[in-house]
């Protein structure tokens, strides 16, 4: 790539700062645009009073993140052991689970996934597991998983997504050490004054000749622009010129986006690592070790995911009906 390249990359998340430090490294002149104050995008953590660390956003680095454990070991990053386990989830509050019925039943679906491919993606979860015969501890357990970790309804998940997130297993999923927040500030660090926060882009223009974007402080031009912003704030704040092709633009308008919502609550004392999930209530609770860190043991860390898990918990109303469930549920 020609050293006098010069790329916009429009949102300073791990996508955008990561596109920006590969453009770098081959030669080109990437400026960032942010819209926020602050880099990271949906990695946002937080300190509490007591000192522990909080994961606004994004918190778990599965085993499958394989590039964030890469760009996190090169910027010279500790990832962090959180004591309790993501695949390993105590269930409460609906049918009993047995949890070898269980393993069973998920060696059932793997198997029917893998003998009948065609229905990963012409069948939901809950289409699926309604086919196979289960116990209804084991049926409202894959069921609960799917919910929560993808934010959204089981009857329009996927069948394909059903294996990532209701397995069992003792998988590390770290986090970065004092937040994952860290790589998107380290990556921005070594991109320097390239990184520009509080730049809104509006709109952009493209042609023969370059990209304009639109921004409060004027138009900014460049040979080409790269756009690593969510879809859904692509539609509700950029216009382009031209339109973007109708083929894309079906594609970006047919992402659907899950709703959840994450609870952080002071503990009187330390308190042991741990995993427990509200099978009704369809959210989970744990408490992370932080590597034995006094400050991390004395808070207890909340997610629930889809639609009807925000309305039994009246998450829009504030905290309370929350707190009194998680109080029920430990």
């Amino acid at each position: 790539m020609a050293t006098d390249t010069e790329v916009l990359v429009i949102g300073a998340g791990l996508a955008g700062l990561s596109a920006a430090t590969e453009l770098a490294r081959l030669g080109a002149t990437p400026r960032v645009l942010e819209a926020r104050d602050r880099v990271g995008g949906r990695v946002h953590s937080r300190t509490l009073a007591g000192g522990a660390t909080v994961e606004m956003g994004a918190e778990f680095i599965l085993p499958a993140n394989t590039y964030i454990r890469e760009v996190s070991a090169g910027l010279g990053l500790d990832l962090l052991d959180k004591g309790m386990r993501y695949g390993r989830r105590e269930p409460r509050g609906g049918p009993p689970v047995n949890m070898e019925e269980l393993r069973a039943a998920l060696r059932t679906v793997a198997r029917t996934l893998e003998e009948t491919p065609e229905r990963t993606s012409s069948e939901s979860v809950a289409e699926l597991i309604g086919s196979l015969e289960m116990e209804a501890g084991t049926r409202e357990y894959m069921l609960a998983r799917t919910e929560i970790s993808c934010a959204a309804d089981a009857r329009i998940v996927p069948a394909s997504g059903l294996l990532g997130v209701a397995h069992i297993d003792d998988e590390v999923s770290p986090s970065v050490g004092g937040g994952n927040q860290r790589i998107a500030i380290e990556l921005a660090a070594r991109l320097g004054d390239r990184v520009q926060l509080g730049a809104p882009v509006s709109g952009m223009r493209w042609g023969d000749a370059g990209v304009e974007v639109s921004t409060p402080s004027g138009v900014i031009r460049a040979d080409s622009a790269l756009v690593a912003v969510p879809a859904a704030v692509m539609f509700e704040t950029l216009e382009f010129d031209p339109p973007l092709p109708a083929p894309l633009h079906r594609a970006l308008g047919s992402i659907e986006y899950g709703h959840a919502a994450k609870l952080f609550v002071p503990l009187a004392a330390p308190a042991p690592a741990s995993a427990v999930m509200s099978l009704p209530e369809r959210y989970w609770s744990w408490v992370a070790t932080g590597a034995n860190d006094e400050a991390q043991r004395s808070v207890v860390s909340c997610f629930a995911g889809s639609p009807a898990a925000l309305e039994r918990l009246d998450v829009a109303s504030g905290p309370e009906q929350w707190l009194e469930s998680l109080e029920r549920l430990r």
